[in-house]
């Protein structure tokens, strides 16, 4: 696109992800060596072993033990000072091979700059070791977008901890601090269970749900610090009350989009905050 000066201004392209997970059901048996044992006791035990090992705080698996099974993401684009939503996507292990997604989003990430909450954690390790497992190779990722530092992935957890200098909280509790409704019916605990029962419509819906938030909490953050302006801010979110609906529709498949119904409205006094938030600004 051309400045009034006649020069390109320049484009730059976002991804914003977010996973949902069960344990690898071959992972958990390998470790628990039982062959005969049902596969719920198995993982009954480890989880229970890793409750004890963490004094009764915790079951959360290591890394290894995680297998994507929904992946949502929204791409945007930023030009002449916004961030403008341009398409939604939903992946699920019922739609295509694991090895064809992996290979898609590290294709994805490519040129793009990667936007999440503690994708640095989770997320990417999590997509790094499901290519290990299946022995895939994605050198391109591994030279630029990997290192640490890079601005190729904006991790949300070490923006708004000070790199991990000061405590951190859930992406649920920074929702609900900026106006937006945050977790509801659906939480990550809830994955595993609603796996089970074929659900897997209700877990990209919340899957969705998290994508979305963490891309309006980047947006905020990026006026934060100065490199969005109010008015850049305020065409940044308009495009995500506007867009979204009609990409939802194009993207979705119905029941997720069901489960989506009325999530855009519940995010109101977020998207209401913005006159208020140009009054502030004036002052």
């Amino acid at each position: 696109m051309s400045g009034g000066s006649g020069t390109l201004s320049p484009v730059r392209r976002y991804v914003a992800l977010d996973l949902e997970t069960v344990p690898d059901e071959e992972l958990v048996s390998a470790v628990d060596g039982e062959p005969s044992r049902p596969y719920a006791d198995k993982l009954g035990r480890l989880l229970a072993a890793r409750k004890a090992q963490s004094g009764g705080r915790s079951d959360f698996l290591p890394l290894p033990y995680h297998r994507p099974v929904v992946a949502c993401a929204i791409e945007g684009v930023e030009r002449d000072g916004a961030l403008l939503v341009a398409d939604v996507s939903c992946w699920t292990d019922r739609r295509e091979p694991e090895e064809r997604f992996l290979a898609r989003a590290f294709a994805g990430l490519q040129g793009r700059t990667l936007v999440t909450f503690h994708g640095r954690g989770f997320d990417l390790p999590v997509l790094e070791l499901r290519a290990l497992k299946l022995g895939l190779s994605f050198p391109a990722w591994f030279s630029a977008g990997r290192q640490a530092g890079s601005e190729a992935h904006q991790d949300l957890f070490d923006l708004l901890t000070a790199g991990g200098s000061t405590p951190a909280a859930p992406l649920d509790l920074y929702a609900k601090l900026v106006g937006l409704p945050g977790k509801e019916s659906v939480a990550g605990k809830d994955v595993s269970l609603l796996y089970a029962q074929g659900a897997l419509d209700r877990i990209a819906g919340y899957c969705m749900t998290d994508v979305v938030q963490t891309w309006l909490l980047f947006l905020r953050y990026r006026l934060l610090e100065g490199s969005l302006t109010p008015s850049g801010y305020t065409l940044s979110v308009a495009s995500c009350r506007e867009d979204l609906p009609a990409l939802f529709a194009a993207r979705l498949d119905p029941a997720a989009r069901a489960y989506l119904s009325g999530f855009l409205d519940r995010c109101a006094r977020f998207f209401d905050d913005l006159p208020a938030l140009q009054l502030r600004q004036a002052l």
